[in-house]
């Protein structure tokens, strides 16, 4: 059977591609219209299928709360270490540390200098030694005639504090689409091509970093990066990934579009509490050049990088992948922008681009198929997250928040019947547990986040859990809605360009 599959995909490329695609939008739809169509005539099924889902949910709030606590914990003990001291004395990096090379690509495409240089501050302030660590600005072609006198401005300013600062100009060629992925694969080959094959440097001392223009590291990164990637078994079948929070604008972003921001940072910082196979790196992440070499680097025609250079390495690799936590804090920006309706629109535009990750659906079931030599079972719980997380994407919010209520309301005989008098109550108590991730996500939030420096106020404010009342009306406008829009566009073969979030 396996066999047969395999050769369908290979002698079938196109069709194979496009039905996936096609196959990813349909599934989420199926799993709405069920309660809708369902309920005529099978509501004792609609009904169990919708208490199995809540009680799901039960479970991942817990887990939630349990994970990010122990982040949180995590994020603590490791802030107090000091990192470069301990690169200095440990037997296993002692005399090593400081052979390694830190480069650190920052894409970026007409965005404000003084985001920039925020950034670029963020690596001065490093305890890890700065000659060590190589700067690429990672320009646009077509942006030169904009950013070249920025980027000239950044290099003289701060190039005497680094090892170096390169600037690459990424030209769009046929093949690739506009975005971070096909300029980090720009920029990763020039950099290779300097250090490697003018300069003779080697490829196993190296690291690469790549991070959003808005990207404000904490200021032991380097150093606990450096000695994690001396220190841990695989390193070059690794990804290096620190918890990324949006505290540098937070407070200064709508009510609406807060809570969301929130609830991604701390869902992220519970994930790295998870075996490695069950999360990705996102956003600002470390990996070796010797491992991005040897898969080839990030995809140019993929947009949703980040995800998919792990799945990429992953099949590339015969399934060695794995993603060793950093837990220090990375900052960047919200999604803001010059008015409130703007800053909404920017908000949903940044979603569905996340949410276009989906297109990643179709690529890990061709290769599930195609790499025998990795375990069925360590495929299937690669292949299960993915599914998961992109389908609970876009159709948690209706089956949690009209899910129990349609069965009764489009068929009345069935709310006659017990399981149809207990479906709300029961579903209402399940989802009231599921209270304590929202108790957990405020808390840890209120003691991570900088800017708030006065806690006990904040502990005692009323905004401060008055804002969860909205969670029905963000979860729906900048969760679900983008989400399936980004499934519905690919199910129809409307793909999406990239959009650069905008910085204010």
């Amino acid at each position: 059977m396996n066999d047969r599959i395999v050769g369908f995909i290979k002698y079938h490329p196109v069709r194979t591609q496009r039905g996936l695609e096609v196959l990813s939008g349909v599934i989420p739809w199926m799993i709405i219209f069920f309660p809708l169509v369902g309920s005529f005539f099978v509501p004792e099924s609609v009904a169990y299928f919708i208490l199995a889902f809540n009680i799901y949910w039960l479970y991942r709030s817990l887990q939630l709360a349990i994970n990010a606590t122990a982040g949180y914990l995590n994020i603590r003990a490791t802030e107090k270490i000091d990192w470069l001291e301990k690169l200095r004395t440990d037997l296993k990096t002692k005399g090593k540390f400081k052979k390694i090379i830190h480069v650190v690509i920052i894409p970026n495409v007409k965005e404000p200098v003084a985001t920039l240089e925020r950034n670029i501050k963020s690596l001065l302030s490093q305890n890890f030694p700065l000659k060590n660590i190589i700067v690429v600005l990672a320009m646009e072609e077509r942006a030169r005639d904009v950013d070249l006198e920025k980027s000239q401005k950044i290099k003289r300013k701060f190039a005497k504090y680094f090892g170096r600062i390169i600037i690459t100009w990424h030209p769009l060629v046929a093949g690739e689409t506009i975005g971070k992925h096909s300029n980090n694969a720009y920029a990763a080959k020039q950099v290779k091509k300097l250090l490697l094959e003018k300069e003779g440097r080697d490829i196993e001392k190296i690291t690469v970093t790549t991070c959003d223009v808005d990207t404000v590291f904490h200021r032991q990164y380097f150093s606990l990066l450096t000695y994690k990637f001396l220190t841990v078994a695989n390193s070059f079948s690794r990804f290096f990934q620190a918890p990324i929070f949006m505290y540098n604008n937070l407070g200064k972003i709508p009510l609406l579009v807060r809570a969301p921001s929130i609830i991604g940072g701390i869902y992220y910082l519970s994930l790295l509490n998870k075996p490695s196979g069950r999360f990705m790196n996102f956003s600002a992440y470390s990996a070796s050049l010797h491992l991005l070499n040897r898969v080839g680097f990030w995809d140019v025609d993929m947009i949703p990088e980040d995800w998919h250079i792990n799945l990429k390495s992953y099949f590339a690799t015969g399934g060695k992948i794995s993603i060793a936590p950093m837990f220090l804090p990375v900052y960047i920006d919200a999604a803001e922008s010059t008015t409130k309706w703007k800053t909404y629109k920017n908000n949903y535009e940044q979603r569905k681009r996340w949410a276009w990750g989906i297109v990643d659906i179709p690529y890990v079931v061709k290769n599930f198929f195609t790499h025998p030599e990795i375990s069925f079972w360590d495929k299937l719980v690669k292949i299960s997250f993915i599914f998961e997380s992109h389908f609970t994407w876009s159709t948690s919010w209706f089956l949690i928040t009209l899910g129990a209520t349609v069965p009764t309301i489009l068929n009345p005989a069935f709310s006659r019947t017990t399981l149809g008098y207990n479906l709300s109550r029961a579903s209402g108590l399940i989802l009231t547990i599921c209270a304590v991730g929202l108790v957990a996500i405020t808390f840890i939030d209120i003691l991570l986040d900088p800017q708030k420096k006065n806690k006990f106020r904040t502990f005692l404010h009323p905004l401060t859990y008055l804002q969860w009342l909205f969670l029905p009306v963000f979860g729906f406008l900048f969760g679900a809605l983008p989400g399936l829009e980004s499934q519905t566009r690919l199910m129809l073969g409307k793909y999406i360009d990239y959009r650069v979030t905008e910085k204010v």
